[in-house]
């Protein structure tokens, strides 16, 4: 039996975690001088009410070596195997702390994989991981397939307010005064363990429209699921997928909730999906 391990950057719920059982290390978020465990004592709906009302900008910082060998222990104890998905080196330190933990437990049935992305598309691949577990796969079968997958998982999100962009310094107030009254939407996606911006729309359905625009144009892998999601906005949500239309209709489709690492410097009202590209 192979247990999954996960951060709390792949934005699953926590019910769809316990009901796939994957287990979730979090990720620390300051807040001014307060500190929380994400998804743990700060739900994603508090998170959004203190990055609106909050006058600092909110920080995450990667679990402790010995949290992981907390949870790994707790995983050996009732699986044979572990499997280990974490959010990007290139956006975090958890991957080092996992592996810190991994050396110092000596550990060989302990597998981490740096998934070189973060948020939906990192849910995605847990998600894929789980099944696989639930499938019967070794931990050397899954890593295989996940290993292959890291270069092919894509997000495409779009951002519904500039407001958050200014407040962690990456567009300038004139930018985003400039950008507020012509409408703009940012879009963003990651690649190669980065967070890249894709391009602009101009109001809501086009940004949705142009979403699709740029999935249709990678292709979708009809071997697996697409994972769409929001950050607090069910309402933009429902437009998107329903925007998708025949992209998504007879396709296996997963929900993931948006939480602090992209919705930090995006604020709510975000949507975007996830799905692996066609080899």
């Amino acid at each position: 039996m192979v247990k999954i391990i996960t951060d709390s950057t792949c934005d699953l719920t926590k019910e769809r975690m316990e009901e796939i059982g994957v287990t979730c290390v979090p990720l620390t978020v300051h807040i001014g001088n307060d500190i929380y465990l994400d998804g743990v004592d700060l739900s994603k709906a508090e998170f959004y009410e203190k990055l609106r009302t909050e006058k600092s900008f909110p920080t995450t910082a990667q679990p402790t070596p010995h949290t992981f060998e907390e949870v790994f222990t707790a995983a050996l104890e009732e699986a044979d195997e572990v499997v280990c998905l974490l959010i990007s080196s290139e956006l975090s330190g958890t991957v080092q702390s996992a592996n810190i933990a991994k050396n110092t437990m000596e550990r060989e049935e302990i597998h981490i994989l740096d998934s070189r992305t973060t948020c939906l598309s990192l849910g995605l691949l847990v998600e894929i991981a789980a099944q696989r577990a639930k499938e019967g796969k070794t931990a050397a079968e899954i890593m295989t397939e996940l290993e292959g997958l890291t270069s092919r998982v894509r997000i495409c999100a779009g951002i519904e307010t500039l407001e958050y962009l200014k407040k962690g310094g990456r567009l300038s107030g004139t930018a985003a005064a400039l950008g507020t009254m012509l409408n703009i939407r940012p879009l963003m996606g990651i690649l190669d363990g980065k967070v890249l911006m894709l391009g602009k729309a101009r109001g809501n359905k086009k940004m949705y429209a142009q979403l699709k625009q740029m999935v249709e144009e990678e292709g979708i892998d009809d071997d697996y699921p697409v994972l769409l999601g929001h950050a607090q906005s069910m309402e933009n949500y429902e437009k998107f997928k329903e925007a998708c239309g025949d992209l998504i209709e007879g396709r296996t489709q997963l929900y993931g909730d948006i939480g602090c690492v992209v919705g930090a410097h995006a604020g709510p009202g975000i949507v975007g999906i996830a799905f692996i590209k066609k080899a």
